[in-house]
Parts: C-alpha cells; structure tokens; sequence
C-alpha cells in the first residue's frame, strides 16, 4: 500500500469517526424505536381511593403536589430534571393475578414518546376487592417539546 493511499485510509476512518460522535443527537431516526425508562417501578406508587389514573408530568414537584398519592419505598429523581418525564398509571385490578406489562417507544421525527401498557389477566381468581394496580416510569432525555401518550389495553385470559 503506497503512502498515500494508507494516508487517505487513515484520513477517512478518522472523519468517519469523528462524524459518528458529533453527530446531532436530536436527529430524526425514521420510525419509532423501544428504548428504556431510567426507573420503572410496578406497584410502588398509588393514589387514595379507587380511582384510576395517569399523570404525565416534567417535574418532581407536581408529583409532590398530589397529596394523596404515596410511594413506597420513596424513589430517587434526578438532581437535574431537563428533559425528564414522569409517568404515573393505576388501573382496576378485578382478578388476583393481573400483572402490568409495559413498551416505551421514541420517535424522534415526529417527537412523540408512546408508553404502551397492557394489564394482562393471568387466572380467573377474582380479588375479594378490586383494587387499583400502579406502575411509576421515568424517561430521561425526552425533550420538552415531546408529545407523550400511554395506550392502555387490558388482555383477558383467552377463552
């Protein structure tokens, strides 16, 4: 390999990488990918009452500002909340098994964040009292300007 070529190799390889790490982060990527929360907690977090409920929040302290919801054990934010989103559900659980599963889905072109959570009955027991069942989620790197939704749907045992 002649000098120059090995020198035009070493030339491209080095702009290539420096074009991979310099890249706009907030570059649209066709389509929506799953990424993952920062904290994802099943049962931890509820509200008084047996109501359901999603909250889509930015900021600890509009959490804070629901005086009758708890978590147990408390849950570490982030010293520094940009770019943060908090989502919060609970939904009726009527059998004793029902169990929460849950996609988070980014989709950087048309800046929207989808959570999809699928309440799934697992046997046919019912609860003596229906209850609520709450999840808590945490997305870091979501930009304010994001739309963020949450598609529920709950799946009953096949008949």
């Amino acid at each position: 390999m002649t000098k120059i070529a090995y020198n035009l190799v070493v030339l491209v390889l080095f702009a290539s990488i420096l074009w991979g790490c310099c890249k706009n982060k907030n570059e649209c990527v066709e389509g929506s990918f799953r990424v993952q929360p920062f904290i994802e907690k099943y049962g931890d977090f509820w509200c008084t009452g047996n109501n359901e409920y999603t909250y889509i929040f930015n900021h600890k302290y509009q959490i804070d500002s629901l005086s009758y919801c708890t978590f147990s054990p408390p849950v570490a934010f982030p010293i520094d909340e940009t770019d943060m989103v908090y989502i919060m559900v609970g939904k009726m659980a009527y059998h004793y098994r029902d169990t929460f599963y849950s996609k988070l889905f980014k989709d950087t072109c048309s800046k929207k964040l989808t959570y999809e959570v699928n309440m799934v009955q697992r046997d046919t027991v019912y609860n003596t009292f229906p209850g609520v069942v709450s999840m808590f989620c945490s997305v870091a790197n979501i930009p304010a300007d994001y739309q963020v939704e949450v598609k529920y749907k709950y799946v009953p045992l096949p008949e």
